[in-house]
């Protein structure tokens, strides 16, 4: 395993994690695509040289490429929590004060703060529960090439019924919040309807039920090829949120998710067998953590005002293109 390609591998989760185009999908597809190989090292017992080269992509058991990905995940965790610590701030403060007032919900802030954990919740236990299920799924890239086709469609349909369901019938009253380590700002807002039944909300204005189902729709994610992010962002679309808000509420949701299954295995980082490659993965996170800060502060400011249709469409693309190369390599 050579230092550039942990470095673009690095890269390309700090921003495929965010952008809702998949990090693994991406993960998978790229090393497969341009027949990366290892040549040193064991991989699943077996000894890579040279002569007998060991498939990249690899996902049996903690192998190093597994290693390097919990690196950059949580890399992509921590660059999260720093651009949103103003928001995690206040979402600390309104957990301790419901505890301190006996009351759950007491004002906006302890709203989003709940809403938060339903749907954290819901995303643990499904990924506790199915993970070692769909890791088989990894190792084939045809796989993952048509779920990063399905990703696309997602994104696409999603689209298209916010479009129908809202149409052009809201004006925009922007609030702007200031976020992340640097006091950006990015607004908020709060769509008035002026004669539809179906306002653009604010993430307080959902129910609990609804913040679940927006963890729920996360778990997908486990499915290689399809993007955390997007998938959690149309949920959000779907029950009414603004784009602004369903990326904020998607990022917030990812963020104690990515961050407790990277420190769940980052002891594999530190096993015998990974220890060789021990300085080349903090390189790798240091950059994905770069990466994941601009994607984020990028995509906050995108969302203001653009859809998800681009990634759609970027989406099917590249999984039909994967599929096609893939496919006449037999």
């Amino acid at each position: 395993m050579q230092l550039w390609q942990v470095l673009i591998l690095g890269a390309l989760q700090g921003v495929s994690e965010l952008f809702p185009i998949s990090s693994l999908g991406h993960a998978v597809l790229l090393p497969a695509l341009l027949s990366w190989t290892i040549t040193e090292g064991t991989i699943a017992g077996v000894k890579c040289t040279t002569a007998t080269p060991c498939n990249f992509v690899n996902y049996e058991g903690q192998d190093k490429y597994l290693a390097l990905l919990v690196a950059f995940h949580l890399a992509t965790a921590i660059a999260l929590l720093f651009f949103f610590w103003r928001d995690w701030l206040n979402v600390v403060r309104s957990l301790l004060g419901s505890l301190q007032r006996r009351a759950l919900v007491y004002d906006r802030g302890s709203k989003f703060a709940w809403l938060l954990v339903a749907g954290t919740i819901p995303v643990g236990i499904i990924g506790l529960l199915a993970e070692k299920r769909v890791r088989d799924l990894f190792t084939n890239p045809s796989i993952v090439a048509v779920f990063l086709v399905i990703n696309g469609f997602i994104m696409l349909l999603g689209e298209f019924l916010r479009r129908r369901s809202v149409g052009q019938q809201f004006a925009d009253e922007p609030e702007a919040v200031a976020v992340g380590g640097g006091g950006d700002t990015y607004v908020r807002r709060s769509q008035t309807p002026q004669s539809s039944s179906r306002p653009g909300l604010a993430t307080e204005d959902l129910s609990f039920g609804q913040g679940a189902a927006v963890g729920v729709a996360q778990a997908l994610a486990l499915l290689p090829g399809i993007s955390r992010s997007g998938v959690s962002m149309v949920s959000g679309l779907f029950f009414g949120l603004t784009h602004a808000e369903a990326a904020r509420f998607s990022f917030m949701l990812a963020t104690p998710v990515i961050l407790l299954a990277a420190i769940y295995k980052v002891p594999s980082l530190f096993s015998s067998e990974n220890r060789d490659i021990l300085g080349m993965a903090v390189a790798g996170a240091v950059l994905s953590g770069i990466c994941a800060y601009l994607s984020v502060r990028f995509l906050m400011r995108y969302f203001q005002s653009k859809r998800l249709d681009p990634f759609g469409y970027y989406s099917l693309i590249v999984g039909i293109v994967a599929l096609v190369v893939l496919f006449v390599r037999g």
